[in-house]
């Protein structure tokens, strides 16, 4: 078959950095079953000429990769290509997995993947030619005559060793690395459990496993499926030989690299997989490394480890010092103390560390900001890594959000302008916006934030602050000091 992925992107800055791992593998895995596969990353203002993208690859079926923050733009794609191409659409990817029915209300959508596109999507793309019947592939949610058949989650594979490299030639060099150099790399998948999109009730209720349904129609009657809930999905580790090979190919493209992320945020779970890596990452490649891990993975042996492959810069999520935020709003279940602990580690094995937070998620007030700069301070980071909090849509932040009428008219644009999504009744879209860009200085270099204060407030007739036009283009993010 001829295979077509649509990837729109938020901005011109997500456009610089389009690589998306789920995107390359999902194109090596259809690639090597026989089709042919082309990718066309679409930036805000070509989002809706996905027809001219299409027009040469004539393709049998079309895959829409969407996010939360291009979610418009791939509406916006998804008309395009339905009214010029007609091909059936699939969409998968982040939002996808949270905001399944959104996106099977898509133009031209015939299906929607809710698990990992290249553990699902290549299944249908066979069934659709005859081999299976379509409508039970795993982890699809289908539309069918009687309204959506949605299926249960599939079960995860065994192991990672039969997955092919990344198809990393789909994208320009450019979109590959980051502005220090660094390219991204995955080495583990799984380890966050089911996905919370999974459908869930009686077999035969409307959304359930295995059933289809209609709005506003009796629930049909149960389809033949499994119907009992998967087991969260452990942490699946890609071979070392096959990292290091795509490491290898990688570097033989790009002269100016500079250095590996690695991800997912587990990866360092297993010691003995850590090990086997650390010894033969230093000996073959040996670049700078840098990742983003669960605090609670994180030991003195895990950090000595890290410390032996080369590994600068650790990055821990912490959200807030708000255990409300942190845990029934962010999601994240690494404690202060956790994080304290792996911060430690890492310090004592002589890795620098970053903590992540987020400034402005509901309930979020000036309190919990200044609680969050003090755990802040006692945790003391080499580096404070703050942004705007962006809810992504179909999560728990989202919903809150909308329930107490926090949501900004349109996140998506506010965010993407600098501002914040999400107005708590308590702040202002000013006080959040100062609040996130002073806080690393709060932390780190808390005497010059009176100055910066100031800088904000006097105005420059006819230009605007002189924060604005003097002082935050010159701004370096701070860094303790060693």
């Amino acid at each position: 078959m001829n295979l077509a992925i649509i990837q729109p992107v938020a901005d011109v800055r997500h456009a610089a950095r389009a690589y998306r791992d789920e995107v390359a593998l999902l194109a090596a895995v259809l690639g090597r079953a026989g089709h042919a596969v082309t990718l066309a990353v679409l930036a805000p203002d070509e989002a809706g000429d996905a027809a001219r993208a299409l027009a040469e690859a004539q393709p049998d079926v079309i895959l829409l990769y969407v996010e939360g923050l291009s979610a418009d733009a791939a509406a916006k794609a998804a008309g395009s290509a339905a009214s010029a191409v007609g091909a059936p659409l699939v969409a998968f990817g982040p939002h996808a997995r949270l905001c399944p029915d959104a996106c099977l209300s898509l133009a031209g959508a015939e299906a929607v993947a809710v698990a990992p596109g290249p553990w699902v999507v290549p299944e249908y793309v066979e069934a659709r030619g005859g081999r299976i019947d379509s409508l039970r592939t795993p982890g699809l949610w289908v539309k069918c005559e009687t309204g959506v058949m949605r299926n249960a989650a599939p079960r995860p594979p065994a192991s990672l060793g039969d997955e092919p490299l990344p198809n990393r030639g789909l994208y320009t060099s450019d979109q590959t690395l980051d502005a220090a150099g660094f390219a991204p790399i995955t080495v583990a998948r799984g380890g966050e459990g089911p996905s919370p999109t999974e459908p869930t009730g009686a077999p035969g209720a409307p959304g359930a496993r295995g059933s289809a349904s209609a709005p506003g129609k009796p629930p049909a009657p149960p389809l033949p499926g499994p119907a009992a809930a998967p087991a969260p999905w452990p942490v699946l580790h890609r071979p070392v030989e096959a990292i290091l090979e795509e490491m290898h190919e990688v570097a033989a493209e790009q002269l100016d690299l500079g250095g590996w992320s690695v991800g997912n945020a587990r990866w360092t779970a297993d010691p003995a997989y850590l090990e086997a890596f650390a010894e033969r990452y230093a000996r073959e490649v040996g670049l700078p490394l840098r990742t983003v891990l669960h605090a609670a993975d994180v030991t003195p042996e895990t950090a000595a480890l890290l410390a032996r492959a080369g590994c600068n810069e650790v990055t821990l999520p912490l959200g807030s010092a708000s255990n409300l935020i942190r845990t029934e709003v962010l999601g994240l279940d690494a404690s202060a103390e956790a994080v304290a602990a792996a911060a430690a580690a890492l310090r004592q094995a002589g890795i620098r560390t970053a903590v992540a937070v987020e400034i402005g998620a509901p309930y979020e007030t000036p309190v919990t900001i200044d609680e969050t700069v003090e755990l802040l301070r006692r945790l003391a980071p080499d580096r404070v890594a703050a942004r705007l909090h962006w809810p992504e849509p179909g999560s728990a932040s989202e919903r809150i959000a909308r329930e107490h009428e926090w949501l900004v008219p349109d996140p998506a644009s506010a965010y993407l302008a600098g501002g914040p999504a999400v107005v708590p009744a308590s702040l202002s879209a000013e006080a959040l916006i100062e609040a996130a860009e002073l806080l690393p200085y709060r932390v780190l270099r808390p005497r010059v934030v009176p100055l910066l204060r100031l800088a904000r407030r006097v105005r420059i007739p006819g230009k605007g602050t002189v924060y604005e036009c003097l002082v935050k283009p010159f701004l370096v993010p701070p860094v303790r000091k060693a």
